[in-house]
């Protein structure tokens, strides 16, 4: 798979779960995929215990894919993720693929916080 093909996957990856459809969601992850969210101690195993998460999941955010970046089997996804409440997180998601499908997926999500003003003299607009 090229970097052109892995992003468009990704794009269709996240367009089945913005639109709820958990079920070809779950068709771009291998049968034994491992999820982890390192910062509530997460680990979901197995395709059919993800794919129960995402439909038991009250309120799902959506998600808007900022960039891709890939290496061989291993990418990461840097998304916006928004919530029903308005609120939109900036997450990273570490992928690794195995036969074109996602094997192993690690998440990383923080809420939008303002910039200290002691690091002005720093920074350029994004």
């Amino acid at each position: 798979m090229t970097d052109s093909e892995f992003a468009a996957a990704a794009a269709r990856t996240f367009e089945a779960f913005n639109a709820r459809r958990f079920a070809e969601f779950a068709t771009y992850v291998a049968d034994d995929i491992v999820e982890t969210y390192p910062q509530s101690g997460e680990r979901l195993e197995g395709r059919e215990q993800e794919r129960a998460m995402h439909e038991a999941f009250p309120d799902p955010p959506t998600f808007t894919i900022r960039n891709v970046r890939r290496g061989g089997n291993l990418a990461v996804v840097e998304v916006d993720e928004a919530y029903p409440d308005g609120s939109v997180w900036k997450t990273a998601f570490i992928l690794e693929l195995r036969d074109g499908l996602i094997s192993s997926l690690t998440g990383y999500f923080g809420a939008p916080f303002a910039a200290p003003e002691w690091r002005r003299p720093f920074r350029v607009t994004p």
